[in-house]
């Protein structure tokens, strides 16, 4: 603090932006005394619902910007507010600011950089781990549906803004089952069911009929859904005594959809409905069918990453395998090589080319044949982690780790044999590991599950997509199909659909209980869980 500074360099500098609040980072920056300022970064604002143009302020602060960097007054009078009010002269001075203070180097407009080619493979679950997705699929669906037929008024329902802790809990559980499996303990709800089967007595069922055993062992044990057949572990007993699955139950709410039955429930309409746990009802409810349905004690969602089968992690290994069995020269980038063989990228080969030029050409193209491959393989989840080091170390694949809670000793141990042993191929990190990494000598990112902040997956890309680059670089997204995993890609491609979510009225944040949205993924949460489906197995264990 005593030393006059010619120049501070600040890298990554968006980590300012990333709290509006007076931090220790950015008070200790903004003090240092400087004669010039610096900030670099390749992801100026992070991936938020607003319009971002908030977080840029801090950069300001620490840049000493006259106009707007002094006076938080300014800035929110001249620029913030006329912006997100979509006023023109907002946009015009944010304009004029940025083409006063910053210089935008995209990786688009420097031609010395080898391509970036991104693609996501679907995949298919496996029986078991498919059955591990729909356990967990069906008790949060089983929640939403019997809180008052999806009513997102209803206090107890993960719809309900005021369940923001649970129903994000509950996203990431859903999330990494699509990564590892697991189990949800259902425990004995005995009491409960021996209440619904009182009820049905009541309403004509005999107690020493095989139907009333049959009807008991399937609410404890589970049964095929009488109507479409599929296995049930959570069956939905009706008050004419047919037992269905979700699927088959939602279908109609005003009358049984077992074939032929067409029995109609006794519905309560929103006036009469109007109770503490729904004080504000949307729409008419089956009373007698909610209210029969017992209720289940579970534990949560837990994975077992110990003996788990991940369908991603068994196509990773047949893909590394792949790669350590080929003799292909081009490392799976046959776009990259014309009929003869000669590397086209970075050096364009032109007809008329000279001597010199060819020969050139020939000596990169034969440089790039005996680099070693390097895969980055990257995840958000530690038991997923687990998992693929578990399924490397048996398939002999040498790795290093670069992830927290790991040792700074044996993160710098494990990037140093990824950097200079040609046999170590893969290096397996988390977000921890995204900034600051030159991995320039990188061909392959494989990234296990589809990363929804996308300024963090412009940084785990950039590990290898950057500056000294000298070979194509292949970005692979691993999503399974019909999950909760392509719904957030599908959200993320369509900006129509999530400005819709924006303006849906159960997301409003003065609502007393809930939480401001602080990305786009806080406002399509509730999305997600409204529209979870099961799935079916296209491959066999």
């Amino acid at each position: 603090m005593q030393v006059h500074w010619l120049r501070v360099i600040l890298d990554e500098g968006h980590t300012l932006g990333s709290s509006l609040s007076l931090t220790n980072k950015l008070q200790m920056s903004v003090s240092l005394f400087a004669s010039y300022r610096w900030i670099l970064t390749g992801t100026p604002t992070a991936n938020a619902p607003n319009s971002q143009v908030a977080q840029l302020h801090p950069l300001l602060k620490f840049l000493h910007e006259e106009a707007y960097g002094h006076n938080h007054k300014s800035w929110e009078a001249g620029i913030l507010r006329p912006f997100e009010a979509h006023i023109v002269e907002g946009y015009d001075r944010l304009l004029q600011l940025l083409q006063r203070i910053m210089i935008s180097a995209r990786k688009i407009d420097l031609k010395n950089i080898p391509p970036c080619m991104k693609k996501v493979t679907f995949l298919d679950f496996t029986d078991e781990h498919a059955k591990s997705y729909n356990e967990l699929v069906l008790t949060v669906r089983r929640n939403i549906l019997m809180a008052d037929w999806n009513d997102p008024s209803h206090v107890e329902s993960l719809l309900n803004p005021k369940q923001w802790k649970f129903r994000g809990s509950t996203i990431r559980n859903v999330r990494l089952s699509c990564c590892v499996a697991g189990h949800i303990k259902v425990s004995d709800a005995g009491h409960d069911i021996q209440e619904t089967m009182d009820i049905l007595v009541q309403q004509g069922l005999d107690p020493l009929s095989e139907e009333y055993e049959f009807i008991k062992h399937a609410l404890l044990d589970g049964c095929s859904c009488l109507r479409c057949k599929d296995w049930c572990r959570l069956p939905v007993i009706t008050p004419c005594r047919h037992l269905l699955c979700l699927n088959c139950v939602s279908r109609d709410s005003e009358k049984c959809t077992y074939p032929g039955c067409n029995n109609r429930y006794e519905m309560q309409s929103p006036e009469i409905l109007t109770r503490p746990e729904n004080p504000n009802p949307k729409w008419p409810v089956p009373k007698d069918l909610i209210e029969l349905q017992p209720s289940y004690k579970q534990d949560n969602w837990d994975p077992d990453w110990q003996s788990t089968s991940s369908s991603k992690v068994a196509y990773l290994i047949k893909k590394l395998k792949s790669f350590l069995e080929s003799n292909l020269p081009n490392h799976g980038f046959p776009d990259g090589m014309d009929n003869g063989g000669m590397l086209t990228y970075p050096c364009e080969i032109h007809p008329s080319a000279s001597t010199d030029q060819m020969t050139t050409a020939r000596l990169n193209y034969e440089t790039y044949k005996a680099l070693p491959l390097k895969v980055i393989v990257f995840s958000q989840f530690l038991e997923h982690i687990h998992v693929i080091e578990q399924q490397l170390a048996i398939a002999g694949i040498k790795y290093g780790s670069l992830y927290s809670p790991m040792h700074s000793f044996n993160k710098m141990k494990s990037l140093a044999m990824f950097q200079h042993d040609e046999n170590c191929m893969v290096l397996l990190m988390d977000g921890s590991a995204a900034l600051g990494l030159d991995l320039s000598f990188v061909t392959h990112v494989f990234l296990m599950e589809p990363i929804w902040d996308r300024s963090m997956e412009e940084q785990v890309i950039s590990r290898a997509h950057r500056m000294g680059a000298t070979r194509p670089i292949l970005v692979e997204t691993l999503a399974m199909r019909g999950t909760i995993e392509e719904q957030m890609l599908n959200f993320l491609k369509d900006t129509n659909v999530s400005h819709t979510i924006e303006r849906q009225d159960f997301f409003n944040a003065n609502l007393e209980g809930t939480r401001a949205a602080r990305t786009l993924h806080d406002f399509a949460e509730s999305n997600y869980l409204a529209h979870l489906s099961f799935v079916r197995t296209c491959v066999k264990t």
